[in-house]
């Protein structure tokens, strides 16, 4: 999202949701620029999640091929509009998609983010939505705690518990 840009040392572009557009180019008709694209996607993703066991000159040589092979597939016209436009979209931000490729810290995706923001998109479905603001502040609260103190190996009951006792969820390591 644009709000998104500018933060952080480097952006990282959720390449599934590139996949996907590449795609739809494809199904509307593109045969020039969009099946290139996402074997070129495709092929950034499985270098980043064998990035741990790979060399970091090997990395970096991928990542220069793959900027390379992009920096060539953006001076093809597209054969769609539907193409043509993803490869506008491409043009602006191709310096964001492999980020990934380099810089263990950065995933190709943000599918871990989009399960994490699942439950609540759900709950919102079923229930129509808040008819106060009290009660969308009180369960995005819970939420939070739930999902910390998952991550941390606790139960909701006991996180919940930690909160309102006024200790941390974030249990310390002990020296």
């Amino acid at each position: 999202f644009a709000a998104q840009t500018g933060h952080g040392e480097s952006r990282q572009l959720c390449l599934a949701h590139l996949l996907r557009d590449a795609q739809y180019a494809i199904d509307a008709g593109d045969t020039v620029f969009a099946p290139p694209l996402k074997d070129l996607l495709l092929r950034a993703v499985d270098i980043a999640r064998r990035r741990e066991d790979l060399q970091k000159s090997t990395l970096y040589q991928y990542r220069c091929r793959l900027d390379r092979e992009l920096d060539d597939l953006v001076t093809r016209p597209s054969d769609s509009h539907a193409g043509e436009k993803l490869r506008g979209q491409i043009r602006r931000v191709r310096c964001e998609l492999f980020v990934c490729v380099t810089n263990p810290g950065v995933p190709a995706t943000n599918n871990a983010s989009e399960r994490y923001l699942r439950p609540a998109v759900i709950f919102r479905k079923i229930t129509q939505g808040f008819n106060a603001e009290w009660g969308a502040a009180f369960y995005a609260g819970v939420r939070s705690v739930v999902d910390t103190g998952r991550l941390y190996g606790l139960s909701p009951l006991a996180a919940i518990r930690r909160v309102l006792a006024g200790q941390p969820i974030m249990l310390q390591a002990t020296a």
